[in-house]
């Protein structure tokens, strides 16, 4: 006798039906915005104007442009050696730091910190990625943030290493133009301990007078350490009574750090809190991350962009306000709802009619069963 209760056609037409449906639900996929989607657009499109704005001042005073280097056209890339030129540093990562869409990523990880318009995030930024100061600006300036800069003026290979361009120069051109009105409050000439170690008498000089033409507050104390503790009391006394709510690290600057390593032992992104680890150093993210500010840790730039699907491919790099940070392929819920229920439909039909003839079957006219062979 056979113990089986349904046939195997029958099996195997329910698994057809199944793969059918489970096809068409696929299909049904449909691309969706993701959240804050205006407000990631919004931070594109400043960033945008941002570039363009910072391209025609170059243009304007005669300062060199290079496209070969400068592929975009960012306006963001400065020449690879000058007197104010602090530290090697890689072309790619300053090329793709200048793609808009890290503005959106900003937007994600600030809201992911939970900042609501009007409160107080303090920054640290070099000279060294003035693309990702751009995005951090932007993204502040479109969700109604308060942010406190302090920057380390000096910059690495291919960053604002223009003494006639500096970051602080850049700032002011935007904030001139009324499309981010947000200024430095306090800089040091950056560089080895924070103080220009390294670099030329001149270098120095010209940094001081970058300084000085932008009327930031200048921070030169004896030591590193000092100079840490100088930005952490600025930042505090200019806080106010909500206090400071956010701290964002824009590239590798000692101070903002505390040394070169903390920058590869400090995950790059947001983190919620920063990880317990033996820090060589505190520099000023130490500090504030052990009030349980939440931190974002801009530097490593490859692996931000790999984990906002950013385009690391300079033959192919993404287009503004395309990509996964903007919209995600989601299901249509109705049609996979509607699909599901006529695949149980069809299940139960389809079992019920073949275990009734099956059941029918066995029995003979006599009332006996019938041996199934």
């Amino acid at each position: 006798m056979s113990y089986s209760l349904v046939s195997r056609g029958t099996l195997v037409g329910l698994a057809l039906f199944s793969l059918a449906t489970f096809a068409l639900a696929e299909r049904s996929q449909q691309p969706a915005h993701e959240e804050s989607y205006q407000l990631k657009m919004r931070a594109v499109e400043t960033m945008v104007r941002a570039e363009k704005a910072i391209l025609k001042a170059k243009q304007l005073r005669g300062l060199p442009l290079d496209p070969t280097n400068d592929t975009g056209m960012s306006g963001l890339i400065g020449p690879e050696f000058t007197l104010t030129t602090t530290d090697r540093g890689a072309h790619t990562a300053k090329v793709l730091a200048t793609n808009p869409n890290f503005a959106a990523a900003v937007v994600d990880m600030l809201r992911r910190s939970k900042l609501k318009p009007g409160e107080v995030v303090v920054v640290g930024v070099t000279g060294s990625l003035p693309g990702l100061n751009v995005a951090v600006y932007s993204a502040c300036h479109v969700m109604g943030l308060k942010p406190l800069v302090i920057t380390s003026v000096g910059a690495s290979m291919f960053g604002a290493t223009d003494p006639e361009m500096t970051w602080l120069d850049m700032e002011k051109i935007l904030s001139d133009e009324g499309i981010i009105p947000i200024r430095s409050v306090a800089a040091s000439v950056g560089g080895g301990a924070d103080n220009g170690r390294g670099l030329s008498p001149s270098g120095r000089q010209l940094l001081h007078d970058a300084i000085s033409r932008n009327g930031a507050i200048l921070v030169e104390e004896p030591t590193l350490q000092e100079n840490i503790r100088r930005r952490v009391a600025i930042y505090d006394s200019l806080a106010g009574p909500g206090g400071i709510r956010g701290y964002i690290n824009v590239g590798g600057g000692l101070a903002s750090l505390g040394g070169a390593r903390n920058g590869h032992l400090i995950p790059p992104g947001f983190s919620h809190r920063l990880p317990m680890k033996n820090f060589p150093n505190r520099g000023v993210i130490n500090i504030l991350g052990e009030r349980n500010i939440p931190v974002i840790h801009m530097l490593q730039v490859e692996r931000l962009a790999k984990t906002y699907g950013i385009s690391t491919d300079p033959e192919a790099p993404s287009k503004p306000g395309k990509g996964p940070l903007f919209s995600k392929m989601k299901y249509n819920v109705p049609v996979v709802a509607g699909l599901s229920l006529i695949l149980l439909l069809g299940q139960t039909i389809t079992l019920r009619s073949d275990l009734k003839s099956m059941l029918l079957g066995s029995i003979a006219p006599n009332g006996k069963g019938v041996e199934s062979r």
